[in-house]
């Protein structure tokens, strides 16, 4: 008998991104403050008990080829460790956008897994052995498996810690032009600091500290080592001018190419957006969301 579960897929924006140089295999640190925002992927998950794994992703065909998406990549490692077979179709009713910075991949498969794991029952893997199976899918797949609404994430995103951020409303901007490669940001990233040294670091204690205060304050103290590094200086010079004029934070959101702004007050953002509005129209898609509570 063939059964079905629905479930959201959260995005995500990081209030705050510090990168640490590669290691030897290439691979970067990271401390980060990741908060959900109301905007999600949809998920029909319909499954049924099979002697042999499949998995069938729809929805997602314009962004990558069949079998290329993170919820196959998370379904076919689960079964690995697990071992249980079921037939699995997915329909994913994509709403955030690709190659952003919000997540969208990640929260996917992390929402998959839990839903494997219900399914399951008591054949189910252990904490460990999902966290290694988040861990292979993405880096930051075990922020959205922690069902964190916000989180300290260090490491290589495998060290997720539970942080509070009071209310706010978030304005995603998103531009419609082009997109932004996580790889190439990190090269971009990489190469401008063989010439423009690191900063030195606020501490985490006092970045956390700043979470409870109003969030203007958050300016220049919460930053994201990838500003500098996104090209597209016309777009992003053009948001900074606004923003000059806005009382609240703003950012940009993992390596791009989202950025956004933060504020207790939802009409100042509805102000905003119609400022956006009229100087970029169809270049930008938005969209108004609260913080995830």
């Amino acid at each position: 008998m063939e059964c079905k579960i629905f479930c959201q897929a959260y995005a995500k924006i990081n209030l705050h991104l510090a990168v640490g140089l590669p290691d030897e295999s290439g691979y970067h640190t990271i401390e980060s403050i990741f908060s959900k925002v109301g905007l999600y992927d949809s998920l029909e998950v319909s499954y049924s008990e099979s002697p042999f794994f499949s998995i069938e992703v729809r929805g997602l065909e314009q962004y990558c080829l069949p079998g290329m998406d993170t919820l196959t990549k998370a379904a076919n490692l689960w079964y690995a460790k697990s071992k249980v077979p079921f037939s699995i179709l997915v329909d994913c009713k994509k709403v955030i956008p690709v190659k952003a910075g919000l997540g969208g991949g990640s929260s996917d498969a992390a929402s998959l897994l839990a839903v494997l794991q219900q399914i399951a029952g008591k054949n189910a893997l252990d904490c460990e052995e999902l966290q290694q199976v988040a861990r292979q899918v993405g880096s930051d797949v075990p922020f959205f498996l922690s069902g964190f609404p916000s989180a300290l994430v260090r490491g290589k995103g495998e060290l997720v810690e539970k942080v509070k951020v009071p209310e706010k409303e978030v304005l995603l901007v998103m531009p419609t032009g082009f997109d932004i490669s996580t790889s190439q940001a990190y090269k971009a990233l990489d190469a401008r600091r063989e010439s423009v040294p690191l900063v030195e670091r606020y501490s985490l204690s006092f970045l956390l500290s700043l979470l409870q205060k109003n969030c203007y304050t958050w300016n220049h103290m919460l930053y994201n080592d990838f500003s500098p590094c996104t090209g597209h200086t016309e777009f992003y010079d053009s948001l900074n001018r606004l923003a000059c004029e806005y009382s609240g934070f703003y950012s940009l959101t993992g390596s791009g190419a989202c950025w956004f702004f933060v504020s207790e007050q939802k009409d100042k953002l509805l102000q905003l957006q119609e400022k956006i509005t009229l100087l970029f129209g169809s270049k930008v898609r938005m969209w108004l969301a609260p913080l995830m509570q």
